[in-house]
């Protein structure tokens, strides 16, 4: 799947394989002699859906990633948690209604994918977004 490396830290999006369902978000983390076994992020994180492609600050302690929306728009939408010493919070659902892909820029701008349909469900475009932070 899609990953994002940060210092040590790889959090990486996987399908199946003892998740929590669909495509779940895993970490692992480098050591001497390669990467740790990956752990899966767990529930606060994944749930019976698809989370995935991960984006993390390079201090590796903020995470941005793509998961269906729990806020009752439709499609998928972007979220932002940070890490509590070795766990991660309750994510936020930031942008919503078919976005996806995030990435921020050292500014604190975050870059994310709208996509469109239509009324009949297929795909006519996908757009490259700008949210500048204040």
């Amino acid at each position: 799947g899609e990953l994002a490396v940060a210092g040590d830290v790889m959090v990486f999006d996987r399908l199946g394989d003892g998740g929590y369902g669909g495509q779940d978000l895993w970490e692992t983390h480098r050591t001497g002699r390669g990467w740790t076994e990956p752990e899966n992020l767990g529930p606060v994180i994944n749930s019976a859906g698809h989370e995935s492609r991960p984006w993390l600050s390079a201090d590796g302690d903020e995470l941005w990633f793509t998961a269906w929306s729990q806020s009752g728009y439709t499609g998928p939408s972007v979220y932002r948690t940070t890490r509590a010493g070795t766990t991660w919070v309750e994510p936020e659902e930031i942008i919503s209604n078919y976005s996806g892909d995030p990435g921020l820029d050292d500014a604190g701008n975050i870059y994310f994918t709208h996509l469109f349909y239509d009324t009949l469900g297929q795909k006519i475009e996908a757009d490259i977004y700008v949210a500048y932070r204040r």
